[in-house]
């Protein structure tokens, strides 16, 4: 018996030493690699897990209408003008902009030519609605002319709009505009103000109106059109012109921030005494860093209406803007503001812990000239 367990013993060790590595120290007292306790033991370091995301995608769509027209042909700073800073503006804030796979367009309010409802050849595209490439729209706007012609039409880039929507989910439409509309004697084309408030009640479409408005009948109309629903916004051009990467900024923010957010209670847009010291560290690094400034970006729980949402956002970031300027030596160019409503929750809005925490304004800090 004993015998017959040697010999199973045998070939037991026999099939080992078969099956283990040349250099294993089990095989060979002499093996080639050193043993390493290292080489035994679960590494997690050797499974890298899936990176954290940096940016949070804000719109799942963009288009900009570049307006070419004699009314931007006027000087502006630097030896350039507007239509040339129009085009330095586009082309610096697309360096500062991830690849977060919108889709975008890029147009001109017209070319020139009659505008042609639905007809392909009226559209001009510099950048055809597709998949944004951070290379290949730079290329696009490369090409966009530095010499004027025509009149203003802003309409007709409205109208083109029309055309382009829908398209699933939010669009932000970025318009430069001194708040001039021409037409061609006897054709028939809406008012800017009316083909926008057909466009906010049939879409999720927002407006950034990039304003070189001289008089108050301009201003007031990119203001009202701004006012159709409370997504939309008028932007000084000087603010970008100053700050290249806030124009499409609004499309994106960061996953993480050095400051912490300022909550608020329901339905409110009072700053809270527990939440001014995240304030005051704020101002006081912009105070002690003058060449960096503040977006503060405004949300809301799930709770009410999105079109009261979108304003409430508004007014917390607004609150918290005013705070700031009230506070500390700064100027406005210094705190600039997005709002996004209940969008993108920061937790789940089906506890109260978690509708508390979307009741927020967040900080990012981005470095201007």
């Amino acid at each position: 018996m004993i015998s017959r367990t040697l010999r199973l013993l045998t070939a037991l060790l026999a099939v080992l030493l078969l099956v283990l590595p040349a250099d294993s120290p089990a095989r060979s007292k002499k093996s080639k690699k050193p043993f390493n306790k290292k080489d035994w033991i679960w590494q997690p370091d050797a499974f890298p897990t899936e990176k954290k995301p940096q940016y949070i995608r804000m719109a799942d769509n963009f288009f900009i209408f570049y307006d070419p027209s004699t009314a931007m042909d006027v000087p502006y700073r630097d030896g350039m003008t507007r239509l040339e800073m129009s085009k330095q503006i586009l082309l610096k804030s697309n360096e500062s902009l991830p690849e977060l796979n919108w889709q975008t367009g890029l147009y001109p309010h017209w070319r020139n030519v009659m505008w042609l409802p639905g007809a392909e050849q009226s559209f001009h595209p510099y950048y055809r609605l597709h998949n944004y490439k951070q290379e290949e729209f730079s290329a696009a706007l490369e090409q966009l002319p530095v010499t004027s012609f025509g009149p203003p039409m802003l309409q007709t880039a409205l109208m083109k709009l029309e055309y382009l929507l829908p398209l699933p989910g939010r669009t932000e439409v970025f318009l430069f505009s001194n708040g001039a509309a021409s037409r061609f004697e006897g054709i028939d084309e809406p008012e800017p103000l009316a083909q926008a408030k057909k466009l906010a009640a049939k879409y999720d479409v927002c407006f950034n109106l990039i304003s070189s408005a001289t008089n108050q009948s301009a201003e007031k109309l990119l203001n009202d059109i701004a006012a159709v629903n409370d997504c939309s916004q008028v932007i000084d051009f000087d603010t970008v012109a100053e700050h290249p990467e806030h124009l499409l900024g609004k499309l994106y923010m960061p996953a993480n921030s050095p400051f912490q957010n300022v909550l608020f209670a329901f339905d409110k847009a009072a700053i809270g005494k527990e939440h001014r010291n995240t304030l005051d560290r704020l101002g006081r690094y912009l105070t002690e860093h003058p060449h960096e400034y503040a977006v503060l970006s405004g949300f809301c729980d799930i709770r009410g209406t999105k079109q009261h949402n979108i304003n409430l956002s508004r007014r917390r970031a607004e609150s918290a803007q005013q705070y700031l300027l009230d506070n500390f030596p700064l100027k406005k160019g210094r705190v600039l503001l997005y709002w996004y409503g209940y969008a993108k929750p920061a937790a789940s809005n089906k506890t109260e812990e978690g509708r508390r925490l979307n009741r927020r304004v967040t900080v990012a800090i981005r470095k201007g000239k």
